[in-house]
């Protein structure tokens, strides 16, 4: 399935509780400001917009303000302008309705569940939220919706396979995703915070057994896998809902959340590859045929035939420390 087009520019209006928040509002992406009060005049920086009376933006000229409480009143809403929908009984069908009529909607929300409904409706999304009331923790955490629903591409690059050793029975987590993904697509786990495979879905069909887009078999329960907002978690601690960033080969990435992780246990085996600066990327996963790697071509390439000198593709970052995921300034050793 096609990944949501996240190219469109999307309109992320937010109304502060108080000006003091304004530069807060600018990092976690506001693309316009609107004042406390709903009018008047706020400093704001000169590449983002004003939602007010003289503003760059005006209610009658450039917007108009709706509630819908029946399909009459959807009716009476033309594509002329911005359509600001308010709060009312039910948002999503009527939002949905004028998505398919061509009309551009900014849905107004409270908190960042809201926000992150809207901006995924039918897929695409609406064209905007106008956040309002926004204190500071609902600033921040439509900041972090809004970087796990477009993530930033990751830089992947080409390693060379050194070391393929079996290591006995453990535990490994195979991650079932609420959805599919296309050849090329997997995610990245390894066994360091700073360095990762990327690891294959299980989508390729073959011989002896039925292929799952949805699953990516990844690996042993110590190890890491990346997350929106360059957060780690261990995959022994993901647990259904939890999103988890799904990366191709050319290193462009979309989040899905984990509909189920299955813990069980297997025979395991560790795979080593080295960079050409010499930076280590190690992982111990399941020892099947069905696990596989992906080589530079963006082809998967399985464990049970790889070998020394063959080339992976890899994500390395400058080694850090980590605090629940988080990055830190620290002196770090793995190994």
């Amino acid at each position: 399935m096609p990944a949501r087009d996240t190219t469109r520019p999307r309109h992320i209006w937010i109304q502060p509780r108080s000006a003091d928040l304004i530069e807060l509002a600018v990092a976690q992406g506001a693309t316009a400001l609107i004042p406390p009060d709903g009018d008047g005049s706020l400093d704001t920086p000169d590449d983002i917009a004003l939602v007010a009376r003289d503003g760059d933006f005006q209610e009658g000229r450039d917007f108009m303000r709706h509630q819908i409480r029946s399909e009459h009143d959807e009716h009476l809403i033309s594509a002329d302008k911005l359509a600001v929908i308010e709060p009312a009984e039910w948002t999503i069908i009527p939002a949905e309705n004028l998505i398919s009529r061509g009309i551009e909607v900014i849905l107004v929300v409270d908190d960042a569940e809201q926000a992150r409904l809207a901006l995924t409706i039918m897929e695409q999304g609406v064209a905007g939220i106008w956040l309002r009331d926004a204190t500071e923790h609902t600033i921040k955490a439509v900041g972090e919706v809004l970087a796990e629903l477009n993530p930033e591409p990751m830089a992947l690059i080409s390693a060379e396979i050194t070391h393929i050793q079996p290591v006995g029975i453990g535990d490994r987590c195979c991650l079932d995703l609420i959805g599919q993904l296309e050849p090329g697509e997997g995610l990245l786990v390894g066994s360091f915070n700073h360095a990762r495979f990327l690891l294959h879905s299980e989508n390729v069909e073959n011989d002896f057994c039925a292929s799952r887009p949805f699953r990516v078999n990844a690996g042993a329960v110590h190890g890491y896998v990346i997350t929106p907002g360059d957060r780690i978690r261990y995959l022994a601690e993901l647990t259904s809902g939890d999103p988890v960033l799904v990366v191709n080969a050319d290193g462009q990435a979309r989040t899905l959340a984990v509909g189920r992780n299955k813990i069980e246990r297997r025979p395991m085996v560790r795979i080593d590859a080295k960079t050409n600066d010499g930076q280590l990327i190690s992982a111990i996963v399941q020892h099947a045929e069905t696990i596989r790697l992906v080589s530079p071509d963006g082809k998967p390439s399985s464990i049970t035939t790889l070998n020394r000198g063959d080339q992976v593709l890899a994500s390395v970052t400058q080694p850090s420390g980590r605090h629940f995921g988080r990055p830190v300034s620290e002196t770090i050793q793995e190994r």
